[in-house]
């Protein structure tokens, strides 16, 4: 007895001195000095498509071992070995747009489930330093990229398709190319928006447009000038404004124009949820209450709305679900053999109205006139 507790008081003090010297990277031969077995023994055990091939007592001992000393897998030995890096680039506009967040996190949420590791860079919503961002993530060796900062004519899809990098497009698109997309039906959210503004008795319904080079901007633009014409409705050029960005700045100075455009309007439908801040901002500079001389529609339901003074009504988007397909959809493109097949996946969004949008409230002199007329009845 005392022998076999000797032995292993031993075994456990040369690991706890040999953990505490060590100043380097614990490899698999490390393992397989201290275990007394072959290096190609612990590769077999540490992998679980061949530690099949070995004694369940030796698996048990090996990944014993490497949790005690602390063995991490060489990612960059594994990426020379299986020609895959395990990791995923992912690039977004704007780093301080909220609507971003759950996007990435369902992403992530499908990555983890794959043992991939993401990497995170931003454009700026700059084409060019998304062009740069997406040279440098290629030359990391990435399997794949997830790409949220397109514009409707985007150098990167030509790299990734000259580079032979496994694109998807998630929320933008452009205008041309064959490239896998999630996105949401941009056009579905307005003619909603649109609808419930009618339902209210608005008319004179403006629109705050985002950069036209965006196609969600694009798309959600002539989505509102169709249903308008659907229902009968001109839309007056100076009713429709673009904002130089899609940023609360941007909507602000956009609103401020367009109120002095059109003091007759009652309602604003916004490109995006930040646009529509700015739109209340400018409102309040104005002097004009929301929702009681103006109604505002935003377009996202980024995170926290409910939080502001008038919670805002907008149209909803998936963002989770986005993420999750788009890693899907990506994950499904690195395995697969088929490059010319492309798929398109496309999300319903929903409205979810809160107290930024009102009825019409009739003017004094129309209340007067529907009294009267009341009254000689």
């Amino acid at each position: 007895m005392f022998p076999e507790l000797s032995r292993r008081l031993i075994s456990q003090l040369s690991l706890g001195l040999f953990i505490l010297v060590q100043k380097k990277r614990i490899t698999l031969r490390d393992l397989a000095e201290h275990l007394n077995i072959n290096t190609s023994t612990v590769s077999r055990a540490l992998s679980e498509k061949s530690n099949d091939m070995i004694s369940p007592e030796v698996v048990k001992r090996v990944k014993k071992a490497a949790e005690e000393m602390g063995y991490k897998q060489n990612a960059a030995a594994y990426a020379l070995k299986v020609g895959s890096t395990k990791t995923i680039g992912m690039i977004i506009p704007d780093l301080m747009n909220p609507v971003f967040p759950p996007i990435i996190r369902g992403i992530q949420s499908v990555l983890d489930q794959y043992g991939y590791t993401a990497f995170l860079a931003y454009s700026q919503n700059n084409e060019r330093a998304a062009h740069t961002e997406v040279e440098k993530l290629i030359s990391r060796g990435v399997d794949g990229i997830i790409y949220a900062a397109a514009f409707r004519k985007d150098s990167v899809v030509d790299l990734c398709k000259k580079q032979g990098v496994p694109l998807v497009l998630v929320n933008r698109v452009v205008d041309e190319g064959d490239v896998d997309t999630v996105k949401v039906d941009d056009s579905l959210g307005i003619r909603m928006a649109v609808d419930h503004l009618l339902e209210l008795n608005h008319r004179k319904i403006g629109f705050i447009a985002g950069p036209k080079d965006i196609s969600v901007s694009h798309i959600r633009l002539r989505a509102f000038t169709q249903t308008m014409a659907e229902h009968n409705l001109k839309v007056p050029p100076q009713r429709i404004v673009e904002a130089h960005a899609l940023s609360e700045t941007g909507g602000e100075e956009a609103m401020s124009l367009f109120l002095r455009k059109n003091p007759d309007a009652t309602a604003v439908i916004a490109s995006n949820d930040l646009i529509a801040l700015g739109c209340l901002t400018a409102l309040t500079q104005f002097g004009y209450a929301c929702p009681k001389r103006m109604s505002v529609i935003g377009f996202n339901n980024m995170p926290y709305l409910d939080w502001f003074a008038t919670p805002l009504t907008t149209v909803s988007i998936p963002h989770f679900q986005m993420g999750e397909r788009s890693a899907d959809l990506l994950l499904k493109r690195i395995q697969s053999d088929k490059a010319d097949f492309h798929e398109e996946v496309l999300l319903k969004p929903k409205l979810v109205i809160r107290k930024s949008t009102a009825p019409l409230a009739r003017s004094k002199k129309n209340s007067e006139a529907a009294a009267q007329s009341s009254s000689s009845d």
